[in-house]
């Protein structure tokens, strides 16, 4: 064999192995990105489009157009892409938040009210072949110069989106009769367990067991792990007084998560009223103090079970949530003469 055919052919293998070797690399990526899209602690996730509105204003004695854009994210798994009657429902209500904007002198900056709020948000949650569903919503107005009655006029900008949320937490837990019993060889033990984060903004983050008279108990953390605030959802009202400019949201509003599945395999636990402690008298709130709160449901292991096992926990938790950005800007004022 020629030298320079000995050369091509090496080279040829260094180039393929170079190639195999990025496709593993990019596979093991697309692997990475499949398994950790939940991870993220968002819901919607809204930011400014840069130059939307600019930072400064000059203005004379006629009024200057203003546009605010704001691009709106769901990177959380929440409403469900299924196609049954609950996923539809979820997909509905998650349809009934809002984006409001407030912050400035309605008389210098003039937005029709009844543009102030954007409502409808239709955004598909993000998944594993969707990063999540993005808009931008506009809101367009006046800066009336004629009713600035100062050289400079500083006002915030305050765009609030308030909307329903839910989230869905799963993991395989140990089921032991005879938790105590080191002697005989086991699949699984009783204990304590992180929980990734679940694709929302407020997520179960620790299960904890405790085994006695044949009954576990199941000790779930619950934890706002988002930038924004968890409202009790009890009813529509609460989203239509989370706008600034229309409602008033009162103390007791705020930092309670609504209950709504906790099932140890095929039992539902919360449904046969084997958890507690509950908020102010009700049957399915949960309580956070400084954004953590916790409920605990008890298992009665069922007769003739011998050995231990694993099985699945499903954890469902409802509730609004509100998130906030703001930018400042500056609006200056000019005399023109002539």
């Amino acid at each position: 064999m020629a030298k320079i055919e000995k050369i091509l052919i090496v080279t040829l293998c260094a180039l393929l192995l170079a190639f195999s070797a990025a496709g593993c690399d990019k596979a093991v990526k697309k692997d990475k990105d499949v398994k950790e899209f939940k991870k993220g602690p968002d819901g919607l996730v809204m930011s400014f489009v840069p130059n939307y509105p600019p930072d400064k204003f000059i203005v004379a004695n006629t009024d200057e157009p203003i546009s605010i854009l704001v691009e709106v994210r769901n990177k959380g798994t929440y409403p469900p892409q299924g196609n049954n009657q609950e996923d539809s429902d979820a997909r509905t209500n998650f349809g009934t938040g809002a984006i409001h904007l407030s912050g400035f002198d309605t008389s210098i900056i003039q937005i029709d009210p009844l543009s102030q709020s954007i409502s409808g948000i239709d955004l598909p949650s993000a998944s594993s072949v969707n990063p999540g569903g993005i808009d931008t919503a506009e809101f367009d107005g006046n800066i009336v110069a004629n009713n600035i009655l100062i050289d400079n006029y500083n006002p915030t900008i305050l765009v609030t989106a308030c909307y329903p949320y839910q989230t869905k937490a799963t993991s395989s837990i140990c089921i032991d009769p005879k938790p105590f019993d080191t002697r005989e060889k086991k699949v699984c033990t009783i204990g304590s367990q992180n929980v990734p984060n679940q694709g929302a903004p407020i997520a179960v983050t620790r299960i904890d067991q405790e085994v006695a008279g044949g009954k576990i108990q199941f000790k779930i953390s619950v934890k706002n792990v988002g930038k924004g605030e968890v409202i009790w959802s009890r009813d529509g009202s609460v989203l239509n007084r989370c706008d600034p400019n229309q409602g008033r949201l009162e103390r007791r509003d705020f930092d309670r998560v609504q209950l709504e599945k906790f099932s140890i395999g095929n039992v539902d636990l919360f449904a046969e009223g084997k958890c507690a402690p509950f908020a102010d008298g009700t049957d399915d709130v949960v309580k956070l103090f400084n954004g953590e709160g916790f409920v605990i449901c008890t298992y009665d292991i069922p007769s003739g079970i011998q050995s231990a096992y694993t099985t699945v926990i499903d954890v469902e938790l409802g509730y609004a949530y509100r998130s906030t950005i703001s930018k400042p800007i500056q609006i200056r004022k000019i005399e023109t003469v002539g």
